[in-house]
C-alpha cells in the first residue's frame, strides 16, 4: 500500500508541473447522472444529447491509443467511457492534459469529471465517447478493484473491523452498504411521515443531563467548566417527553441519540438512536397495534410489500402479531412455575442455581427470560404484563397492583421496542422510585404533581430495526460509525 501511495504522490507531483491542478475548485456542470443516462439511453442517443457527467474510476482498460474506462456515481450505476487519441478534434490532439493525464496519470479511485456523447460499442455495450475531461481529485490510497466473473466477486474488501473504521471505502466498494444505509434513511423519513399525519410534534431534548434518569443503565460522565459540576450524557430521553405531555401537547416524538457505558455487541452500541414517542389518553393495548400499523406503514413505503424475509424467517407484518405474558412464556420454556407472586429471595435462589449474575433484583427475570426464551422467538410477539419491581415508571393494571402494562417487541430474538401505560400519580411514583434507591428527578415528579393525562409511551430500537428490516446480523452495519475498540 505504501509504495502505492507513493507512485500516486509522484504523479501529482508531476501533473503540477504540466500546470494541472489535482484538486482544482470548480463548480461543475452536470446534467445526468449515470442511472438517467440508462434509463433514457435511447432517447439520447437519437438526439445526439452531450451528457455532463462525473463520477469515480473503478476500472482501466489501456488498448494501444484506445481507453476503456468504468466510473460510477452517487446513483450507484456504473457506465463505460472510451477515449482514443486518433479520434480526437485536432484542438485536443495535442492537449497535454488529454495526452499526459489521461493515459498515464489517472488511476483507479480517481474522481473525474467529463463531456461526451453515449454511443453503443460492437459487443453491444452502451458507452461514452469522451471529448472532454477533468481530474477533479486524485485518489492516493488505492480502494480495491473488485472483479465479478462468473457469479463471482473476487478481491471484496470484506474484512469487518477494516470496513466499520474506513466506513469511506467501504462505501465506495461494497454496494450493500451504502444500501443499507440509503435504506436506514428512507425508513427514518416514513416514520417521520407517518407521525406527522397525527399531528404529533417532533422535538428535541437535552443530551446533557443533571441526573441520569429514565432507565437502568451506567451512564458517561461529563463535567461543565462554568457551573463546576458533573453532569451526564443522556441515557434516556423519557422524562422530558412526558414534561412536554403535562406542557398540553396532543402527542411528541424525538428521535433521539443515547449513550449507554455498557457492552459493545451484535445488538448494542454505546452510541445508539431510539424513537420514543408519547401520546395522551391512550393506553399500551391502543400502542400495541399502533405499532404494528406503523410497521405495515414502513414495510409497504420502503420494500413494496408487508412480507419481507427475516434471517432465513418470512415475516408477514400483515398478520395479527401475538401477545403472550410475561410469566405464560417464561414458565413454557424453562417449567419454572414462577409468577408475580414469586418472592425476590425465591428467584434468587433460582438463579443460583442457574448461575445468573443477580446484582440487581430488577434484572433477574431479564436473564431467567433471555436463558429460556430469548433465542426461541422468531416470528414477532408482544410480550406484556412485566412485574412492578421491573417497571417502575409503568401504570399497575386495575385488578392487579402487582403487574403493570406494558410490553415489549420481539422480532427475531432481539428486542425492538418497549412500552408502556405511563404512571401518572405523582406519590406512587416518588414511593417507587426511592424504593428502588433510583437517583429522583424532582422536577419530573413536580410536573406530575400538575397533572399528566394517561399516557402510553414506547421506545423503539431504531438501529435495531433498521439491521432487522435489512437482514442484517449486527446492528453495527446500519451504524454509519459504529463504536470501536
Amino acid at each position: 500500500m505504501f509504495e502505492q501511495e507513493y507512485i500516486r504522490e509522484k504523479k501529482i507531483k508531476e501533473i503540477k508541473l504540466l500546470g494541472i491542478d489535482p484538486y482544482p475548485s470548480k463548480t461543475i456542470k452536470i446534467n445526468y447522472s449515470i442511472k438517467k443516462i440508462l434509463k433514457n439511453k435511447k432517447k439520447i442517443i437519437k438526439n445526439n444529447k452531450i451528457l455532463y457527467l462525473s463520477g469515480r474510476i473503478f476500472n482501466i482498460r489501456n488498448m494501444g491509443r484506445s481507453t476503456f474506462v468504468d466510473i460510477k456515481d452517487y446513483s450507484e450505476k456504473k457506465i463505460q467511457l472510451y477515449y482514443n487519441l486518433n479520434k480526437l478534434n485536432k484542438k485536443y490532439r495535442y492537449n497535454k492534459f488529454y495526452i499526459f493525464l489521461f493515459k498515464k496519470y489517472l488511476d483507479i479511485g480517481d474522481i473525474i469529471w467529463i463531456k461526451g456523447n453515449l454511443f453503443i460499442t460492437k459487443v453491444k455495450e452502451y458507452t461514452i465517447l469522451i471529448k472532454k475531461i477533468i481530474l477533479l481529485s486524485k485518489c492516493l490510497y488505492p480502494i480495491p478493484n473488485v472483479k465479478k466473473k462468473d457469479k463471482k466477486i473476487y478481491y471484496k474488501f470484506k474484512d469487518q473491523e477494516k470496513r466499520y473504521r474506513m466506513r469511506y471505502l467501504d462505501l465506495i466498494v461494497n454496494e450493500k452498504s451504502k444500501k443499507n444505509f440509503i435504506i436506514r434513511s428512507l425508513i427514518i423519513n416514513y416514520i417521520r411521515k407517518f407521525l406527522n399525519k397525527f399531528n404529533y410534534i417532533e422535538v428535541d431534548t437535552p443530551i446533557l443531563q443533571n441526573i441520569p434518569g429514565g432507565a437502568y443503565a451506567k451512564p458517561f460522565i461529563t463535567y461543565h467548566n462554568k457551573f463546576k459540576k458533573k453532569l451526564y450524557l443522556r441515557i434516556s430521553n423519557e422524562l422530558y417527553l412526558k414534561k412536554l405531555i403535562v406542557g398540553g401537547f396532543k402527542g411528541v416524538y424525538e428521535f433521539s441519540k443515547n449513550f449507554r457505558n455498557e457492552s459493545i455487541d451484535k445488538i448494542h452500541n454505546p452510541e445508539f438512536t431510539i424513537l420514543e414517542c408519547y401520546v395522551p389518553y391512550k393506553n399500551y393495548v391502543w400502542m400495541m397495534n399502533f405499532l404494528q400499523k406503523l410497521l405495515i406503514y414502513i414495510c409497504k413505503k420502503t420494500f413494496n410489500k408487508t412480507k419481507i424475509k427475516i434471517n432465513n424467517i418470512n415475516i408477514d407484518f400483515k398478520k395479527k402479531i401475538k401477545r403472550i405474558k410475561l410469566f405464560n412464556l417464561i414458565n413454557k420454556y424453562s417449567k419454572l412455575n414462577i409468577n408475580k407472586n414469586t418472592s425476590i429471595n425465591t428467584l434468587r435462589k433460582i438463579c443460583k442455581k442457574l448461575n445468573i449474575n443477580v446484582d440487581k433484583k430488577e434484572k433477574i427475570i431479564d436473564n431467567i427470560f433471555n436463558i429460556y426464551c430469548k433465542n426461541k422467538i422468531k416470528n414477532p410477539v408482544f410480550i406484556i404484563d412485566y412485574p412492578i419491581y421491573m417497571s417502575p415508571l409503568a401504570k399497575s393494571k386495575s385488578n392487579n397492583y402487582k403487574i403493570t402494562e406494558r410490553f415489549e417487541l420481539y422480532i427475531n430474538s432481539i428486542e425492538i421496542a418497549n412500552a408502556y401505560t405511563e404512571l401518572n400519580d405523582p406519590i406512587e411514583q416518588y414511593k417507587r422510585l426511592k424504593k428502588q434507591n433510583k437517583k429522583i428527578d424532582k422536577d419530573f415528579i413536580k410536573s406530575l404533581k400538575i397533572g399528566m393525562p394517561p399516557t402510553v409511551g414506547i421506545g423503539i430500537g431504531i438501529d435495531r430495526l433498521i439491521a432487522l428490516l435489512t437482514n442484517n446480523l449486527n446492528i453495527q452495519e446500519v451504524i454509519l460509525f459504529p463504536q470501536m475498540k
